[in-house]
């Protein structure tokens, strides 16, 4: 996991805003590039690609599932995005816990 995903993870994680190069943490939501990729909701935390399957945004919602101890993996195979090896949209939101 890269520093910058486990710092801002971390810092999700504990509820705490925290702005680091492209990504950031504020009010209960993760952004990336000023796309939010995850949230906390009522019924727990929910992702998505917002719509941009890239190398980066995998590694931070897979490092945010690795902080949270949640079981999330966000993968791409034949340039299609997955979650636990279900073929999904990479716009759409997913509760992961």
């Amino acid at each position: 996991m890269k520093k910058i995903t486990e710092t801002i993870a971390n810092a999700f994680a504990q509820g705490r805003n925290k702005s680091l190069g492209n990504t950031a943490t504020r009010d209960n939501a993760f952004y990336l590039h000023g796309n939010k990729i995850a949230e906390k909701r009522g019924d727990g935390v929910h992702m998505s690609l917002a719509g941009w399957n890239t190398v980066t945004t995998r590694e931070r919602l897979n490092g945010i599932a690795q902080v949270l101890g949640l079981d999330a993996s966000f993968t791409q195979k034949a340039f299609e995005p997955y979650l636990n090896g279900k073929r999904i949209e990479a716009c759409a939101w997913h509760k992961v816990s």
